[in-house]
């Protein structure tokens, strides 16, 4: 059974660490990469590496036969072990390059973002293979430094190597016989497309100078996501993870101030209501009738002595 946040320890905010009440962009890349590796879980033995606070290792566990969610920081592992009790579920403190667990323990393992964390690429690697069995399957997904520094401009201090990518498809085919290439970034959701094959899914995009661009998967991809094994390779489908409009940030700050837009136009509407009907019960009064020849005389009044200031101006 899982527990609420409140009852776990508060974990630093880092930015880095994905969080099960973010919503936005980053929510879409986390979940839908989640999403994806579910579907490869079904049945299997999983290791999660770099698991963070724990929400992504308890999806895994949904249709998995047991998962091991593993990271190096032991706050983010007692808070995980307070939140998310699953009888296949386990939490592990533990560095990638240094897995706590025996050889050929796991069926498949899961590692989202975090490669550019550090720099033991090679040892990473060799130990993913040492743990997984004979025809296991790694699903790794790793930012695409062209697109996510160079382009955007933004540089990550918490990403202290990152991988083009095609260097990161050469480092996962150094160590797997078969690798498929995916691509993600957020749309209006988040889309994951295999990269570069043919009869796939063809994105087109319009850039700042209103060219026209197209590409088999998606043009110019955020993040790669790789799928690898030395044997068959489990199916992927193209997919998109979409989040309901009123959870976005955005959008939801802009109902907010149209809620209270509506408060003030409603309040201004029953002001103006009040003074209509305070203006008909004064003109409906006995008072207001009976005064109406006195208004009138000095109504003529009042224009008699304009006309003669105008023309004693024009004189």
């Amino acid at each position: 059974m899982n527990k609420t946040v409140n009852e776990s320890t508060e974990l630093e905010a880092t930015g880095e660490r994905f969080l099960p009440e973010m919503q936005g962009t980053i929510a879409l890349e986390h979940l839908h990469r989640y999403a994806l590796a579910k579907d490869c879980a079904a049945g299997k033995i999983v290791l999660d590496i770099a698991c963070g606070e724990g929400y992504g290792s308890a999806v895994l566990a949904g249709t998995a036969d047991r998962v091991y969610g593993v990271d190096i920081a032991p706050d983010a592992i007692a808070h995980a072990r307070a939140i998310y009790q699953r009888p296949n579920l386990e939490y592990l403190v533990g560095e990638c390059a240094n897995i706590p667990l025996p050889d050929c323990a796991v069926d498949l393992v899961v590692s989202f973002e975090t490669i550019e964390h550090h720099t033991e690429h090679e040892a990473m690697f060799a130990e993913i293979k040492r743990v997984l069995r004979p025809g296991g399957v790694l699903v790794m997904s790793s930012p695409d430094k062209l697109e996510y520094t160079e382009r955007s401009g933004h540089a990550n201090a918490y990403h202290v190597k990152e991988l083009y990518a095609e260097e990161f498809q050469r480092l996962v085919e150094r160590y797997f016989n078969r690798v498929a290439m995916l691509g993600q970034r957020v749309l209006y959701a988040s889309a994951i497309l295999p990269q570069g094959a043919p009869g796939e899914a063809v994105h087109y995009s319009r850039d700042k100078d209103s060219a026209i661009q197209a590409a088999s998967g998606l043009v110019r991809p955020c993040y790669q996501v790789a799928i690898a094994s030395d044997a068959a390779l489990p199916p992927v489908l193209s997919s998109l993870f979409e989040q309901a409009g009123e959870s976005d940030p955005e959008i939801h700050a802009l109902q907010h101030q149209l809620e209270h837009a509506g408060r003030r136009i409603l309040g201004l509407e029953e002001e103006v209501a009040g003074l209509k009907a305070a203006i008909e019960l004064m003109m409906n009064s006995h008072s207001w009738k009976a005064t109406r020849p006195l208004r009138a005389v000095a109504n003529a009044l009042r224009a008699v002595s304009g006309n003669r200031v105008e023309k004693s101006r024009r004189a």
